[in-house]
Order: structure tokens, then C-alpha cells, then sequence
């Protein structure tokens, strides 16, 4: 497999990337990624510098034999990113639910799911298998990705305190 035609030229006609081909090229992309995240080859937008592109788009073909070239990784990186953002959503909705370690996703009746997917129609796809590579997702996407989630939070905290030091300054 040649991996040096990895131009991200618009005339050069690209297969689609078909990354249901084979899930292991999903995680070998993800390794990659956190290898990147880890050498300092990511920008402050939370992608890769053009150093980072460059040495996933060669390492990607090297191990897979797959020449995708800078575009068609970075779709794939935003779907992934797509993805672990509904899949965080989900999981920090409700406090107190199981968990199904055979199907690796969350433990919950069907009317907890029913309502679930009414919010966030996406996360179909975690009611019976949860995301793959999620300790790749969580240091690729964790402190660069918001997903609503700690803004509620911090929101919810902030109201509290100024409700309680508003109360007791008229004590």
C-alpha cells in the first residue's frame, strides 16, 4: 500500500471512507489520536496541529494499509466527537442507574430509555452496545468538548450560592 498520497487535494477523487469495514481501524485511529493529544501535537481548538494531521494520516495508513487522507480522519473525528458527546449527555442525566457489563451500556427500564430518546434521539445506538474506545474518547474529547452537561451544573451551583448568600444577608 503506498502511504504517500495522502493530499487532501479536492481533484484527487478519494474512495469513501468506510470505517464499518473493519471496527479495528476505529481503535487504531483513536490510539493514534491520544498518541498525538500526548506529544503536544494538538491545537487550542481542540484539533490537531498540522504536524499532529500529518503524523496520523502516515501512522493511520502504516498500520491499517487504509491511505485516508486529512479530511476523511478528521470526519471521523467528528463523528467520534458527535458520538461521546450524546453518549456524556446520556450518562450524566440521571444519577442511580445500572449497569449492563455485558452489553457495556447503561442499565435502565425501558421507560427511563423511552424518555431518554425523546431528548436525544442520537443515543439510540447506546440503548444496547455503549461507545467503543471510550477511554480513548474521554482524553480526545474531555476537557475540550462541551457537552452541556457541567454548565447545568455550575449554573444550578451558582444559583444556589447566591440564593443562600442573598437570604443571609438580610438575617
Amino acid at each position: 500500500m503506498d502511504c504517500k498520497n495522502t493530499t487532501s487535494n479536492p481533484e484527487v477523487k478519494k474512495a469513501r471512507a468506510d470505517w464499518d469495514i473493519n471496527p479495528t481501524w476505529t481503535t487504531a485511529f483513536c490510539n493514534l489520536c491520544v498518541e498525538q493529544i500526548q506529544a503536544g501535537n494538538r491545537t487550542k481548538g481542540a484539533s490537531f496541529s498540522t504536524k499532529g494531521w500529518s503524523n496520523l494520516v502516515t501512522k493511520f495508513c502504516n498500520q491499517t494499509g487504509q491511505n485516508y487522507d486529512k479530511n476523511q480522519l478528521k470526519s471521523r473525528w467528528d463523528v467520534l466527537k458527535g458520538d461521546w458527546r450524546v453518549w456524556e449527555q446520556l450518562r450524566n442525566l440521571d444519577i442511580g442507574l445500572g449497569w449492563d457489563a455485558v452489553k457495556g451500556t447503561i442499565a435502565a427500564p425501558n421507560y427511563w430509555w423511552d424518555l431518554k430518546l425523546k431528548e436525544l434521539p442520537k443515543a439510540k445506538k447506546f440503548q444496547d452496545k455503549g461507545p467503543q474506545n471510550l477511554e480513548q474518547l474521554d482524553i480526545m474529547f474531555r476537557d475540550v468538548v462541551a457537552t452541556g452537561v457541567t454548565d447545568r451544573i455550575n449554573i444550578q451551583f451558582l444559583e444556589e450560592n447566591i440564593n443562600s448568600e442573598a437570604s443571609s444577608s438580610y438575617e
